[in-house]
């Protein structure tokens, strides 16, 4: 229902100002938004900046803005120690705190109209009835629970729908702050989370509850702000970092947005609109607007050196949105609000986020292909369509929308679909070619028991594994059953050749290849036209050539028996069950689902596990060392490596920094003479 109001306003404004749409509107900054692989791309202006909000009340230092549910706009001004009601039209409606407050940073309204403001200044949160009487002050909570030491500066402030209090403290690492009613500390919620690494992961692992907080721990930062949408779930940002950097919390303090939604580390406060839509403003003055699930629809609006340039701020400090889509940042330098309104672009796509949003895919179709129409490479716009696709069982156009807007879960489950369908269509159809196969086989088998029939392709076969090269690289199977009776005729120099090898080694790069080119969508991440053939060949050919040279070199100095040449075949024969079941996998990978994902993965693993283990047994029997000094070879050939990489890294920077010395010399001689 609230999708369907918002829908009605969105269509009600498109007709009362048909003048906003985007192909006429010019603003001082570009609008962008994510194409399906992520990159950036300009698009239709989303907001239009329309004017200054209560430009003749006095606002010196605007900390805070927030709009309760009747239209009412309240801003927390640390400049006059104040903070204002106004109307929607910016009439001054009622001033709190002229006396009481010391810095007011933050400012909350709740049905009942009482208003919460969190004075830094004063270390507490003032509760101020609708007529400006104080009613109510939360200083530091004496609960133990609390801590002794841990710090009290109320910077934000909000209030769930129970009454209970929420405040955003300065430096205060433990969560949010929270607060009954009546003031007693109920708890840190929502407390950051540190991104996940190799270290925090042994940490985990390897220490217990009491060693760990024996332990010096890194701290997570400190959430800056935070908003309360209608359904009482609480969102953050955090500054300095892109590790949940914006987050929407669940009744148990848990993230549910991707954890990794942005790469913006400097976001200072954050709003929820109508439909859901979250909004944030970075202190760079860019706005973004993101969907209620995390995924980015606009980026715009910038910094300006410049006094009172519209649209464009010097010091943002907050942002807040009302019902009909309208958004509200505040400029602390210049001591104003700035008013930016839908274009008509942005409200026919909220028409189709508020149906999309509420479920009825179907019913926002339209709205997509209106989307699609003016910006045909808006990532969300295919997914949508896809999924309204997908309700009406159009499972082929799904696909390919799907596919468009990179949404792979979708893919699977339209792929599924279309695979199901097939199969009802078809399996009859394939049993019967399968037993007939087998028919066929099993009758010309039996007839060349009695007559030979197969005598001349056997002859055929006969002749051509008799072709020299042929036989090398039939041997390449026998490596796959016995490597170490395969290792004892590569160092005497039977079945196998330098010339097999190097026949074998661009099998491998061309495998490789065909791997990025054929891989099911669903199991790449490669983007074909972004494909360079000649890093990809030197990807493949670059490490296995340092791997054979250095492993060379390591052995000479560790007694090992092995021969260039031997290293050298050995290496290429040993990776025998990727050359010979790589493409397979591969091509097996494109009529799977993430449904049986299993099965690629798992077998790409057995492959190179299976590389590994005869890689291994290959250079110990090349070199006749034991179990623990093959260890220690490959050890001290992945370091070897390891150094070379980095030295030929120190001589390229070194080279690179001499050419632009003597090019800046010869450029200076040329100019003076």
């Amino acid at each position: 229902m609230r999708g369907f109001i918002t829908a009605v306003i969105c269509i009600w404004l498109t007709i009362l100002f048909p003048a906003l749409s985007s192909a006429s509107v010019s603003v001082p900054y570009d609008t962008e938004t994510l194409t399906a692989d992520g990159n950036d791309i300009e698009t239709q202006t989303a907001y239009t900046p329309i004017g200054l909000f209560a430009k003749e009340t006095e606002i010196v230092n605007p900390e805070d803005i927030y709009i309760d549910g009747e239209g009412s706009i309240y801003i927390a001004d640390s400049g006059t120690q104040r903070v204002t009601k106004f109307d929607e039209e910016g009439n001054e409606l009622e001033v709190y705190g002229e006396e009481e407050l010391s810095q007011p940073l933050g400012v909350y309204a709740d049905e009942s109209g009482a208003v919460y403001v969190a004075d830094y200044g004063s270390e507490k949160v003032v509760k101020f009835h609708e007529d400006g009487e104080v009613v109510d002050e939360f200083e530091r909570p004496e609960s133990p629970l609390f801590g002794n030491s841990a710090p009290y500066k109320p910077e934000k402030v909000s209030v769930d729908t129970r009454g209970n209090i929420y405040i955003i403290g300065e430096s205060a690492t433990n969560g949010i702050i929270q607060l009954s009613e009546d003031g007693t500390f109920l708890g840190y919620y929502g407390a950051n989370t540190l991104a996940p690494s190799v270290g925090t992961f042994l940490q985990e692992m390897m220490t217990t509850q009491r060693q760990k907080a024996n332990l010096f721990m890194k701290e997570p930062p400190a959430p800056g702000n935070i908003s309360i949408d209608d359904q009482g779930l609480v969102y953050t940002t955090t500054s300095g970092t892109t590790w949940e950097a914006i987050r929407k919390l669940n009744i148990e303090g848990g993230n549910i947005l991707p954890p990794a939604m942005t790469e913006e580390t400097n976001l200072v406060d954050i709003a929820v609109g109508s439909i859901g839509n979250i909004y944030t403003v970075g202190s760079d003055g860019i706005i973004y607007e993101y969907d209620s699930s995390g995924n980015q629809l606009f980026s715009f609006g910038g910094k300006t050196n410049e006094n009172n340039r519209l649209g464009l701020t010097t010091q943002p400090s907050s942002i807040e949105v009302d019902d009909v889509g309208r958004l509200y940042v505040t400029d602390r330098e210049q001591g104003n609000i700035q008013v930016y309104e839908p274009t008509e672009f942005t409200s026919v796509l909220h028409q189709g986020l508020a149906l999309f949003e509420e479920g009825f895919y179907v019913e926002s179709e339209d709205y997509w292909n209106e989307i699609l129409r003016l910006n045909s490479s808006f990532g969300l716009a295919h997914t949508a369509k896809g999924e309204a696709l997908y309700k009406q069982q159009e499972y082929d156009e799904a696909l390919q929308e799907f596919k468009l807007a990179n949404d792979k879960d979708g893919y699977s489950n339209a792929f599924w679909e279309i695979r199901y369908r097939w199969m009802e269509n078809n399996l009859a159809g394939a049993f019967m070619i399968v037993f007939a196969f087998f028919t066929v086989r099993y009758t010309v088998k039996f007839t060349d028991r009695k007559k030979n029939i197969l005598d001349p392709v056997r002859n055929t076969t006969g002749q051509i594994k008799r072709v020299p090269l042929v036989n090398q690289l039939v041997f390449l199977t026998r490596f796959l059953k016995k490597p170490i009776d395969s290792v004892y005729y590569l160092k005497n120099g039977e079945r196998v050749s330098l010339i097999s090898a190097a026949v074998l080694y661009l099998v491998l790069v061309f495998e490789y290849l065909l791997r990025i080119y054929w891989t099911g969508f669903l199991f790449t991440d490669r983007v074909l036209e972004d494909v360079n053939l000649f890093f990809e060949i030197g990807t493949v050919l670059l490490p296995l050539l340092l791997f054979i040279v250095v492993n060379y070199l390591v052995s000479t100095i560790t007694e090992g028996e092995g021969r260039f040449r031997d290293i050298y075949i050995g290496t290429i024969y040993s990776l025998a069950p990727i050359l010979l079941f790589l493409i397979p996998v591969t091509l097996v990978s494109n009529i799977l689902t993430f449904n049986e994902a299993f099965v690629y993965t798992f077998s790409m693993q057995i492959i190179i596990v299976w590389s590994i283990i005869i890689l291994f047994t290959t250079i110990k029997e090349i070199h006749d060392y034991s179990f623990w000094g093959t260890v220690r070879n490959l050890f001290a050939t992945l370091f070897g490596m390891f150094l070379t990489v980095l030295i030929f890294f120190v001589l390229y920077v070194l080279f690179d920094q001499l050419y632009d010395f003597v090019s800046s010399v010869i450029e200076e001689v040329m100019l003076r003479v």
